[in-house]
């Protein structure tokens, strides 16, 4: 009796020790993964910086991300009673923040050559009104030769945030954004913008048409609509049946389905993830996942596994998809 008493001790023990690797092994991507939507800095332009994201980023099993700054700064007004982190803190305005690029490219280029190889920087500190704005881009081109990947993320329509920054409301078919369009077309350079579908009080997708025109105007330029047009407030019913209809008329329009659009839609419930998977399965090379993390790191690992409950739905083949191989696809890198 006593032997038995000590074999079970003993198998305790290590499965006490097993349990650690069981719980990290649980919090780590199922398939090889690229995270597609990530905002190296916040609001304030201030980051973790890249020592800490590599390890949250091992620790979730993601091997490459898409990067980019913050294209809006949130004020700091002397009426605000703490210092705003984040665009709701306070009700301060927001202004367009052009060096948010030359942070970005300097801290990166700065890193080991193991480490920049991991990261795809894209353009983001773009003025959605300002025709200018295509003169900055190719200014940054010339600057920094070879290192820009992408374009994006623009903020066109966005909620509070576009209520919160200074001048009049973007939008996709923006004339200065057209000829943003244009260049990432010459260039090959995947443009990620967000524009919300509707506004966070109607239920119509009202503001789709903009993104439309601007799709199907500029065919030869790569697109991929961040959250699928959702943020937060933001209820659409028919949003598959929306994003169904513009897949299947516009080759040249992908989407990520990262931030909230995640929790408030795709994993809202068993029929939602259901029908969900359905729809990525009919256009399995149309869309990717990202982390839409802001600056800081400490839940990156949580916001990417959030998508392995989705990920075990899908085909093998699919899964793989989705999570990396759609992406680097875009970015000629497959």
């Amino acid at each position: 009796m006593r032997k038995y008493r000590i074999i079970l001790a003993i198998v305790l023990a290590l499965a006490m020790q097993l349990l650690p690797l069981a719980a990290l092994a649980a919090e780590r991507m199922l398939v090889p993964t690229v995270d597609s939507h990530l905002h190296y800095l916040d609001f304030t332009q201030h980051t973790d910086g890249f020592t800490a994201l590599i390890q949250k980023m091992d620790e979730a099993g993601v091997s490459d991300a898409i990067i980019f700054g913050m294209p809006i700064v949130k004020m700091w007004s002397e009426s605000d009673p703490v210092r705003p982190a984040y665009y709701l803190d306070t009700d301060s305005r927001g202004y367009y923040y052009s060096a948010t690029d030359f942070i970005l490219a300097e801290e990166l280029r700065r890193q080991p050559a193991a480490v920049q190889q991991r990261f795809s920087p894209f353009i983001s500190g773009i003025h959605p009104l300002d025709q200018n704005s295509v003169d900055y881009i190719e200014k940054l081109l010339d600057l920094y030769p070879g290192f820009w990947q992408g374009i994006g993320e623009i903020m066109s329509r966005h909620d509070d945030l576009t209520a919160f920054t200074y001048g009049e409301p973007p939008r996709a078919d923006h004339p200065a954004l057209m000829r943003v369009y244009q260049l990432a077309a010459r260039h090959n350079l995947p443009v990620l913008i967000h524009h919300n579908i509707s506004s966070a009080n109607l239920q119509d997708p009202i503001y789709l048409p903009e993104l439309e025109r601007a799709v199907a105007a500029n065919p030869a330029t790569t697109f991929i609509w961040a959250h699928v047009g959702i943020s937060r407030r933001v209820n659409v019913p028919t949003l598959r049946e929306d994003l169904v209809r513009v897949l299947n008329l516009y080759p040249n329009l992908n989407v990520d389905i990262s931030w909230v659009v995640f929790s408030d839609y795709i994993d809202k419930d068993e029929a939602s993830l259901a029908a969900w998977t359905a729809l990525i399965e009919r256009f399995p090379d149309r869309i990717m996942i990202g982390s839409d993390k802001v600056g800081h790191w400490d839940t990156y690992p949580a916001e990417m596994t959030k998508y392995n409950k989705l990920l075990s739905r899908l085909s093998p083949t699919t899964a793989k998809k989705i999570a990396g191989e759609n992406i680097r696809r875009l970015l000629g890198k497959s």
